[in-house]
């Protein structure tokens, strides 16, 4: 019983290291030829994401110009605090309307939006990017 148990594990771990060593033996034995065509396929595929890298760089580009043009238009209006609608956001009356604001400019990231009072009489700084309204200044009176 013993003999049999051995022989079965023996036969296991061939069959497992057999198994494990194909793929080296099959790169080796192959040839030069298909290891240069790998190598040109893995070029070419480098060639590739670095093409797409510069196509996105190109697109982001385009979008932050987008944006700078957009946001030379500053809105500065007197409103009435509402509270914040979300983490992001913020809503306050003014004269004509309720608005939603994005509470997403690094000028406005470190304010206490949970801090300011209900009511509270703002000043309020912000651009239109699309149909989103995003706050880039805001001072309380």
């Amino acid at each position: 019983m013993k003999k049999l148990i051995w022989v079965l594990l023996t036969a296991l771990a061939l069959l497992v290291m057999t198994a494990c060593g194909t793929a080296d033996t099959e790169d080796k034995t192959t040839g030069d030829d298909q290891k240069v065509e790998t190598n040109q396929a893995e070029e070419n595929a480098v060639d590739e994401t670095e093409t797409v890298e510069e196509d996105t760089a190109t697109d982001e580009k385009a979008v932050e110009e987008d944006t700078a043009t957009e946001s030379e238009d500053v809105i500065v209006e007197e409103a009435t605090y509402v509270g914040m609608a979300d983490p992001h956001t913020i809503e306050v009356n003014t004269e004509t309307d309720t608005i939603a604001l994005q509470i997403l400019d690094p000028g406005v990231q470190d304010v206490d939006f949970e801090a300011i009072e209900e009511e509270a009489h703002v000043t309020i700084e912000y651009h239109k990017e699309g149909e989103q309204n995003i706050l880039t200044g805001i001072e309380i009176h």
